[in-house]
């Protein structure tokens, strides 16, 4: 779906890899991971601050967009029955409805009357003028977390204005209690015109306080980056993590059974800032035998 960093760029990016030296603290023990079920018998999620730092693990239903076209509430009551009760949603539009169908509330119904929330949710690009739609749309279903997963072609020339823009609906999300942010895929590493890297003008140009990061931990190995180095170079930047696995090639496989050393990134959640993991896995085929077994591989640990 997307390019690959093309040959020019090796070098940049080889002194890019060099640059993300490991900063902040070291690995210590694994952090408690669990399903969003553990969490809900004893605490009403509604109620978590923007700084809470639970480690939830949830599932970016675009994992099953396939199925959501065939079936939405058989699809969504299938995941629920894995053992996910928490969900990343996508497809809120400018018209503030999912699918250009379902209001928020009635969406939120669907996954709620499967005993699951949703955690978060993706939009497509807006602007500070067009916040109050997302930002409404989350308060009506209890939902935490705001974020822009993609950029297209036509606005990855200025990535400065980018940054402006979200760092004034940052502010807009953070007064609604909110926490918003950016999910980065590839070709946020490659370089700009100017010889600068994207990722490092959102992240360096936007406020901490107001704009966090979803890493796309799949996206950001693809670019050729090491995820753990990424994560270590930023401490308190992330809101969550797509939890999504590289095989030797690159191309995406079972969660646990690549070469993300996710024991390694999840040992640094406390000083990351994430709230959430999400399970993604792009691939259409057997996609609930997917996420099912990164959902157990994630419980082994």
């Amino acid at each position: 779906m997307y390019r690959l960093m093309d040959q020019k760029n090796t070098k940049s990016r080889r002194n890019f890899i060099q640059q993300l030296g490991v900063v902040g603290a070291g690995l210590v023990g694994l952090p408690y991971i669990t399903n969003c079920n553990a969490r809900n018998n004893s605490t009403d999620h509604t109620s978590a601050s923007v700084n809470t730092l639970a480690k939830d693990v949830g599932v970016q239903i675009y994992s099953v967009r396939n199925e959501l076209n065939t079936d939405l509430e058989g699809t969504i009551s299938a995941i629920a029955n894995l053992g996910y009760s928490c969900i990343e949603a996508y497809g809120l539009g400018l018209d503030g409805k999912f699918f250009g169908q379902y209001t928020p509330e009635d969406f939120n119904a669907i996954v709620t009357d499967t005993g699951m929330y949703i955690a978060s949710v993706h939009t497509g690009y807006f602007t500070h003028e067009q916040a109050d739609v997302f930002i409404n749309a989350a308060l009506a279903m209890n939902t935490k977390h705001i974020v822009i997963p993609y950029l297209d072609e036509g606005m990855r020339g200025d990535y400065g204005f980018v940054a402006e823009n979200l760092n004034r609906v940052g502010e807009l999300s953070t007064s609604a209690g909110l926490r918003f942010g950016y999910h980065n895929h590839d070709f946020e590493f490659l370089l700009t015109s100017d010889e600068r890297v994207p990722m490092e003008i959102l992240i360096n140009e936007t406020d901490a306080d107001k704009v966090s990061f979803q890493a796309d931990l799949y996206w950001v190995r693809k670019a050729g980056i090491d995820p753990l180095e990424f994560v270590q170079k930023y401490p308190g930047r992330f809101m969550s993590y797509h939890v999504k696995d590289a095989n030797s090639s690159l191309d995406q496989t079972t969660v646990g059974e690549g070469i993300i050393p996710f024991p390694e990134i999840f040992a640094l959640n406390e000083t990351s800032g994430v709230d959430y993991l999400f399970v993604e896995d792009e691939r259409t085929e057997t996609p609930i035998k997917n996420i099912g077994s990164a959902l157990s591989y994630l419980n082994t640990l």
